[in-house]
């Protein structure tokens, strides 16, 4: 090997060893009667192992003309032949001559073209032909160790690697795809290159790339939910030849709906399903689509869907698509209606909840104000029960609606209870399709929280101070509160508890004062806690002091102890502590504001006092 900066030796874990056992995988065993094309073959490293493994006749194309000369010397044949320029199959054609192509392989050479376009398309037309397959690396411009670094104002050229200073364009697994269709190729097989520390993981010391730092966490983590590559440092895939299809660029659909709609139905629930689309058919604003999600339905149960659906008037059947699904658990229908969503926002609206009139137009309000942030407004509860008049079910109201969930939006709250319920908020679609945020399919409850919690940690939430829906809580059907045990619920509460701890987390600006004031009253309540322990261990003292000297007297004098005294005690020892200061700074009592009886209530003073003198 030489000191040129490409001239490297195959391995099993670098781009040449992927390729070969990528072809391993697709060609049949066996001597193969036929050539391998090697393209942008540079010095011709895999010739000898694809002879070897294959029994091959290896050819190299390149237009370097001295590394071609090297290839000659070993006894390779090799052609000077520039494939980046029109007439680049005919030019192909002229190397293989009447022979039959067995595989192809193109390593690291699309990246270095001005326009690879040609060399793809004269690929896709010789496997067509020849019924070949092919092997293809390219560099991964969207590793993690560049993204930060780029994110960070770092654009740094090297003479090899990732951002190699001779590359003209660069890849990701998107832009790679719609380049290979392009040219009539689809990948069937990969054995990408992973590297978690890539060749710009430099310098060593960098805070934003280094993994255990906060920051360098906290990116990696959403990154790692966003796309799969974060650290593959090659794409190597196996091609095959399909028809040429241009992918163009689609810019956002202005026809698009505001708001979709997912509701989950098993068809049970005829007169509640109608009333939820009734609410929607009652918005004043109709920028919406409503993605019915029939789980696990009958046939029988499918035909009263339908009919439902065109029951509507045409303004709102217009606007409802029904899906069918029939498997998996609560959270595959939820997912199903992201991927086939066409709104730029999107909620969830379950077949037996309300929502108001004004449900639709003050989360559009709200979305227009604060672009991009999920929009929350305010939930009500409601306790509600089957009513049947002539045989018919319908839904009765057993209480007035409650402010049960908090009106004010706090994500340190969400930390410990669930305070949005999926109906009473919307979150922009480019969570899922730009962050890859999806509803987890393990979760048999608390699904909405394990997704709501990143959610809202990535794009902050807005709040609308209007009641925008009523969840209704059944008292007497199946629903989700008793179809799942509550040691259930707790187990689903604790892993998503679990994942959260194991990751940075970021909070909205002012959730800190929030904290910072929480913080304080708990540590000036345990300081308070820790004076009345004293407090309590010295009258424990007391006691036994006068229960020993009480031991010592007549029972004359035993007789006028037990007699109630005044209280002498209490008084010094309070000015002693001076406990009642204390407590008033810590929770911010006014002079004159009642103060013994809430403290005592929640100390229960007088109660452990009590205990201790036996005259409780």
């Amino acid at each position: 090997m030489s000191e040129h900066k490409y001239d490297n030796p195959v391995s099993p874990t670098n781009k040449f060893g992927h390729a070969l056992d990528l072809l391993d995988r697709s060609l049949p065993a066996g001597p193969h009667a036929g050539i391998h094309l090697d393209i942008a073959c540079g010095f011709g490293h895999i010739a000898d192992p694809l002879i070897e493994r294959f029994g091959v006749e290896y050819v190299g194309v390149d237009i370097d003309a001295d590394e071609l000369e090297r290839i000659r010397e070993r006894g390779h044949e090799g052609h000077l032949v520039d494939l980046s320029v029109a007439g680049a199959t005919d030019a192909l054609r002229s190397v293989i001559g009447d022979r039959t192509v067995v595989s192809v392989s193109f390593l690291d050479g699309l990246e270095h073209m001005t326009d690879g376009s040609y060399a793809l398309s004269a690929i896709g037309e010789i496997l067509a032909e020849h019924r070949a397959v092919a092997v293809i690396s390219v560099p991964n411009v969207t590793h993690v160790d560049v993204g930060i670094k780029n994110l960070l104002g770092s654009w740094t050229y090297t003479e090899a690697g990732l951002l190699d200073d001779t590359h003209y364009t660069l890849y990701s697994e998107t832009s790679l795809r719609a380049a290979l269709l392009a040219g009539g190729l689809r990948p069937i097989d990969e054995y990408n290159v992973v590297q978690a520390k890539s060749d710009q993981h430099f310098p060593d010391q960098h805070v934003g790339i280094t993994e255990g730092t906060a920051f360098g966490s906290f990116v990696r983590s959403v990154r790692d939910r966003a796309e799969p590559n974060g650290i593959v440092n090659q794409f190597v895939w196996t091609l095959a030849s399909v028809p040429p299809r241009l992918t163009v660029a689609v810019p956002a659909e202005v026809d698009s709906p505001f708001l979709t709609v997912i509701m989950r139905t098993q068809g049970r629930r005829p007169q509640e399903l109608r009333e939820a689309i009734l609410c929607l058919a009652g918005q004043s604003h109709h920028d919406f689509e409503l993605l019915v999600i029939a789980h696990r339905t009958t046939i029988d149960e499918q035909v009263m869907l339908e009919r439902i659906i065109e029951e509507q008037p045409p303004s709102v059947s217009s606007r409802i698509r029904l899906l069918l699904l029939d498997h998996g658990g609560r959270s595959v229908p939820l997912n199903l209606g992201l991927t086939s969503a066409k709104g730029r926002y999107v909620t969830i609206f379950d077949d037996d909840d309300v929502v108001m009139a004004n449900w639709v137009e003050d989360f559009e309000r709200a979305a227009q104000d604060h672009p991009g942030t999920i929009v929350r407004g305010v939930t009500l509860k409601q306790d509600v029960a089957v009513n049947t008049v002539r045989q018919t079910q319908g839904i009765k109201s057993i209480s007035a609606p409650l402010k049960h969930f908090t009106q004010d939006f706090s994500l340190t709250e969400h930390l410990m209870h669930n305070q949005s319920p999926g109906l009473g908020w919307a979150f922009p679609r480019s969570l899922h399709t730009d962050f890859g945020l999806t509803f987890d399919e393990s979760m048999t409850t608390t699904e909405d929280l394990a997704f709501f919690l990143p959610a809202a940690e990535i794009a902050g939430v807005t709040d609308i101070e209007k009641v925008v829906a009523i969840y209704r809580w059944w008292s007497d059907r199946e629903s989700s509160q008793t179809a799942h045990s509550a040691d259930e619920w707790r187990l689903n509460e604790s892993e998503i508890h679990r994942r959260t701890d194991t990751r940075p987390f970021l909070l909205p600006a002012g959730e800190t004062a929030v904290l910072r004031q929480k913080l304080k009253r708990l540590h000036g309540l345990e300081e308070l806690s820790e004076m009345q322990g004293l407090h309590i261990a010295k009258l424990e003292r007391e006691l036994r002091r006068h229960r020993s000297a009480a031991k010592r007297k007549p029972q004359s004098q035993l007789r006028r102890a037990a007699t109630p005294q005044p209280k002498v005690f209490l008084g010094p020892v309070r000015r002693r502590l001076k406990v009642r200061t204390r407590v008033r700074s810590v929770i911010g009592l006014s002079p004159g504001q009642p103060f013994l009886g809430p403290v005592r209530k929640r100390l229960k003073l007088g109660t452990r006092y009590r205990r201790l003198t036996g005259r409780g």
